[in-house]
C-alpha cells in the first residue's frame, strides 16, 4: 500500500479533538501509519465533528489520558500528532494545501435536548464497547450504520432519527455497565430508555407492531399463570429439537418457517433440557 499512498494527491483523515485556540488537529493512534495520509499526499483534508473543538490545548491533557487508557489501558497511545496546516517554508514533510471540514450531520439537532445531548461527550475510546455483553455477542456488523456498540444504540438514532432503525434502542438488557465504563460519564442505560419510549410513541402514531403487542400480552399473561406456564414449556419440549451429545441433529419443522427460521439461520438452538426447572424443584 505505501506507494500508493506515496503516489496520492489527497490524504482524508478524521480527528481525534481539534483544539480551537491554535486550530490543531489531534491524531491519536498506536501504529504509525496516519503519518502517510496525513504527510505524504499534497493535500490533507480533515474531517471531524463538531464535538470534538476543545477550547485550549491544556485542556487536551485529560483527554489524552481518558482516551488511551479508556481504549487500550495504555498510559498514552504511541503516537499524538498535532498537524496545525500546510508545510512552511523550508520544511519537507507536511502537505501543501490543508482542510478542516467540520460535520454537523445531526449534531446541533441534538444539542438542544438536555436530557439526551450528553451522547456527544463521546470520545470514541471504545469502553462501552469492550464491557457490553450484547455487543460482545452480536459484534459491529449487527448495527447498521457508522456506530457500534452502546454508542452507536443512542447515537445513530439521534443523528438519523428513531425511524432509521428502530430496534437500536433495543439491542440492550439494560445492564448498566457500558454507563459505569464510560469515562466521560454519558448515562447510556437512560438515554437508551429515553429512545425506546420515543420508538414506542413514533409506532402508537403509526400503528405499527400490532402482531408484538399481541405476542408481549399473550406472554404476560402466560408468565401470570403458572400452570398454562408449566404446560406450555413441555410443549416447547416436546417438539424441541433432536440432539446428539449435545449437538443439534435436526430442527422440527414448526421451528423452520416464519420468525424462527430467520432467528435459527444465524443461531444455535440448544437442546432441551431432561428436566425443567420445576421439575427438578419439586424432585429436590
Amino acid at each position: 500500500m505505501r506507494e500508493k499512498f506515496l503516489k496520492a494527491d489527497i490524504g482524508i483523515s478524521g480527528a481525534n479533538f481539534l483544539v480551537a485556540d491554535s486550530g490543531a488537529v489531534v491524531l491519536v493512534e498506536n501504529e504509525g501509519n496516519a503519518r502517510l495520509t496525513t504527510s505524504a499526499p499534497k493535500i490533507h483534508i480533515a474531517v471531524a465533528g463538531i464535538e470534538k473543538v476543545i477550547p485550549r490545548a491544556q485542556d487536551l491533557a485529560v483527554f489524552l489520558k481518558l482516551l488511551a487508557r479508556s481504549a487500550t489501558g495504555q498510559l498514552l497511545s504511541v503516537y499524538t500528532s498535532f498537524l496545525a496546516g500546510p508545510r512552511r517554508t523550508g520544511e519537507v514533510d507536511g502537505p501543501e494545501e490543508f482542510y478542516v471540514v467540520l460535520l454537523d450531520n445531526g449534531r446541533t439537532k441534538l444539542l438542544p435536548d438536555r436530557s439526551k445531548r450528553e451522547s456527544l461527550y463521546c470520545i470514541r475510546c471504545g469502553a462501552c464497547l469492550n464491557t457490553c455483553p450484547v455487543y460482545r455477542k452480536i459484534g459491529g456488523h449487527s448495527f447498521p450504520w457508522v456506530y457500534s456498540g452502546p454508542i452507536g444504540a443512542i447515537i445513530t438514532p439521534q443523528f438519523m432519527g428513531v425511524s432509521h432503525e428502530p430496534g437500536l434502542p433495543f439491542a440492550s438488557s439494560l445492564c448498566g455497565a457500558c454507563g459505569e465504563a464510560c469515562p466521560v460519564k454519558i448515562d447510556i442505560p437512560k438515554v437508551l430508555l429515553e429512545l425506546r419510549s420515543e420508538v414506542k410513541k413514533m409506532e402508537a402514531r403509526e400503528g405499527q407492531n400490532r402482531i408484538e403487542k399481541l405476542a408481549f400480552r399473550i406472554f404476560a399473561w402466560v408468565m401470570t399463570h403458572p400452570r398454562i406456564y408449566e404446560m406450555a414449556g413441555r410443549m416447547a419440549a416436546s417438539i424441541a429439537p433432536e440432539s446428539d451429545n449435545g449437538w443439534i441433529k435436526s430442527v422440527p419443522a414448526p421451528m423452520s418457517v416464519g420468525p424462527m427460521k430467520a432467528w435459527l439461520s444465524a443461531r444455535d438452538l440448544p437442546p432441551s433440557p431432561a428436566k425443567s426447572f420445576r421439575e427438578m424443584w419439586r424432585n429436590r
